[in-house]
């Protein structure tokens, strides 16, 4: 049966070479859109990586107005008493809270943002590395509960100051001694700064209490983002915006929603469309070969053996396909990404407009063969395959031998 299956399609290589070509196009919209799919969806979740939260707690509120030390556009305050009540919500792994304003010094202002010494597994000054892409301390060391004066600067700005390691500089109208410079290359961060200072010290400086302006909130395995984000919107009330794996895709963008969302519906909607069309192909093709099936039913086929036939014949057309198809597929997604520009907002790292530095906002879009992705793509093609194979074959078996014999 395989044998004589591949006969035929050598036998008829003009619509076998059509029908391997239909299933080229399948294999490779399949194989495109689920790497592309996959690099939308980890780019855009990619801040949260980098911060490693699961949930990023911000209030809006309306501008303050200007002051030596103040805090961004329309960022709000959330005071450390709500910051434990997120804490204690059941689900909740660990919570850290980022103090980001915009210190000025004879003019010029600083973004700096205030963290919580010794509590960094979370949040802007989070530790990430990953090939290439890295945010970690360059020289230095990171401040101590202690440290009441001490900062550290973005790698980019110190340049820009002219300022080193152990040297003085001020962050609005304080002093700090730089104990650490930050490199960060290659990743959008979330709450970032040109400038990180003690928590405290930060506080103090914006003098409106114990309060921050981000919340990073880690969850525990298992636990719902959504319940969670219901019962932090409770506590934030008025203005609280939350950002999520679920949600993070939308803010950034409409059209990077969109492919990170429907990429499961396009891959179903190719799949059937192609499947129909395939089908439609072999039914032309079998009505074709009428007569021959007929006399293989007459000298004793049964309907199985004229299904499975068709089917193998299908199935083979459907694997040729699919290799080079998927190989078409992953180099044209590659390319594509390779032109992609997809960048945060510029409100989760609420620089101004005239801050000497430019925020960390560029989102990488890395596609990569998974052997996953390559082994759906190709058992979706050749599913489509044996599909319209079955379909055509069915329609043949049902046929009667003497009817088929009949026809001219």
């Amino acid at each position: 049966m395989f044998s004589l299956a591949w006969k035929e399609i050598v036998r008829r290589r003009s619509r076998a070479f059509l029908s391997i070509l239909g299933y080229l196009l399948v294999a490779f919209l399949v194989a495109a859109g689920i790497c592309m799919g996959d690099a939308v969806r980890r780019a855009t979740t990619e801040p949260l990586d980098v911060t490693g939260s699961d949930l990023v707690v911000t209030r809006k509120v309306s501008p303050c107005a200007f002051a030596d030390v103040k805090r961004p556009k329309d960022l709000g305050a959330i005071t450390m008493e709500e910051v434990d009540k997120i804490r204690n919500i059941p689900g909740v792994r660990t919570v850290s809270g980022s103090l980001v304003v915009w210190a000025f010094h004879e003019g010029r202002p600083t973004v700096v943002a205030g963290v919580e010494p010794g509590n960094v597994k979370t949040g802007p000054l989070r530790q990430y590395r990953s090939g290439q892409r890295c945010c970690v301390l360059e020289q230095g060391a990171l401040f101590g509960p202690d440290d009441l004066d001490a900062a550290i600067l973005d790698s980019e700005y110190a340049r820009q100051q002219g300022v080193s390691l152990n040297q003085k500089t001020y962050l609005g109208p304080r002093q700090f001694r730089v104990v650490g410079i930050l490199k960060v290359t290659g990743v959008a961060v979330m709450g970032g700064g040109q400038a990180y200072a003690p928590l405290k010290t930060v506080q103090a400086m914006l003098g409106e209490g114990a309060v921050v302006d981000y919340v990073f909130v880690n969850l525990q395995q298992g636990a719902n983002p959504d319940t969670i984000s219901r019962k932090i919107r409770a506590i934030i009330g008025k203005g609280c915006q939350i950002s999520s794996r679920k949600t993070l895709p939308s803010q950034i963008s409409k059209s990077a929603a969109v492919t990170a969302a429907s990429t499961t519906a396009f891959i179903a909607l190719i799949l059937v469309i192609g499947g129909l069309l395939m089908a439609r192909a072999s039914l032309a093709s079998v009505r074709e070969r009428v007569g021959e099936i007929g006399i293989l039913r007459a000298i004793g086929w049964r309907r199985r053996h004229v299904i499975s036939l068709l089917g193998l014949e299908m199935t083979y057309q459907g694997m040729l396909g699919a290799i080079p198809g998927i190989a078409l597929g992953y180099a044209t997604a590659f390319i594509v990404c390779s032109r992609l520009s997809l960048a945060l907002p510029a409100k989760f790292n609420s620089y101004p407009p005239c801050a000497t530095t430019a925020p960390a906002l560029q989102l990488t879009l890395l596609p990569r063969i998974g052997a996953g992705g390559v082994a759906v793509s190709f058992l979706l093609t050749v599913a489509a395959a044996l599909f319209a194979g079955l379909v055509a074959g069915n329609y043949a078996a049902r046929r009667d031998p003497v009817d088929s014999l009949r026809q001219p």
